[in-house]
């Protein structure tokens, strides 16, 4: 009974070392899980911010040349007391003939070739004795027949200059009579339409006699004093190229 037991016990023993044998071995512990691997995330960029330009619609023509109209004029007035007249009164004399053309730039300067011109010896009043005299002694027209002015900027306007509407500005220029000349201020009003330009330029401030060398006119029996002061005022004309 002995031997079988042993016998027994002999091959249980052999059977566990067969399935030992057969799993490989020692008992291997079982492996860690990994880690789950971190998945990068990807944040969409915001959306760029599309700038949006507003732009304000203005009609302007493009600068070009100005041709001065001969219907344009020039109207001088100067304060005169005449003898056996109780008050006095404004002498008018009115100037016509004018040339030129203009450049206006859009930094409200003016082209160096800019120049209008007036006919001194086209001025008239109601008296042609008075217009006489003015011209030949006092103007000198024979030697200086002409007045020229040379614009060279604007102040207080709008630029490019709109194609239509009415215009409110300061006109600085040179001007030259009896051969002298002179830095001039001009009150502007004018109005544009398309190619067309009428503006009316009061000298301010008044001009003097003795500013181009000139006395105020004096005549023995007719003409008792004269204001030394010279009021003009330019109706100007000009049409420009498209």
């Amino acid at each position: 009974m002995t031997s079988r037991y042993l016998d027994r016990v002999t091959m249980l023993l052999a059977a566990a070392s067969l399935l030992l044998a057969a799993c490989g071995g020692a008992a291997v512990a079982p492996s860690a899980t990994p880690a789950p691997t971190a998945v990068a995330t990807t944040t969409a960029p915001a959306p760029t911010a599309t700038a949006t330009t507003s732009a304000t619609s203005v009609t302007t023509v493009t600068t070009g040349s100005w041709t001065i109209s001969d219907t344009s004029k020039a109207t001088v007035r100067v304060r005169e007391q005449l003898a056996g007249v109780n008050l006095p009164s404004d002498a008018v004399l009115v100037a016509t003939g004018a040339t030129g053309t203009f450049v206006l730039k859009d930094d409200g300067t003016f082209s160096p070739d800019s120049k209008i011109t007036f006919d001194l010896t086209t001025l008239a009043s109601d008296q042609r004795d008075r217009d006489n005299f003015v011209k030949m002694d006092t103007l000198e027209t024979r030697q200086f027949p002409k007045a020229e002015f040379v614009p060279t900027k604007t102040s207080g306007l709008t630029l490019p200059m709109p194609a239509s509407g009415e215009f409110t500005f300061k006109l600085t220029g040179q001007i030259t009579i009896h051969g002298k000349t002179k830095e001039v201020t001009f009150d502007v009003v004018a109005k544009r339409s398309g190619n067309d330009l009428t503006a009316t330029a009061t000298a301010a401030p008044t001009w003097k006699f003795g500013d181009f060398g000139m006395s105020a006119p004096s005549v023995p029996f007719r003409v008792v004093s004269v204001v030394d002061e010279i009021r003009v005022v330019v109706d100007l004309v000009a049409t420009v190229k498209a």
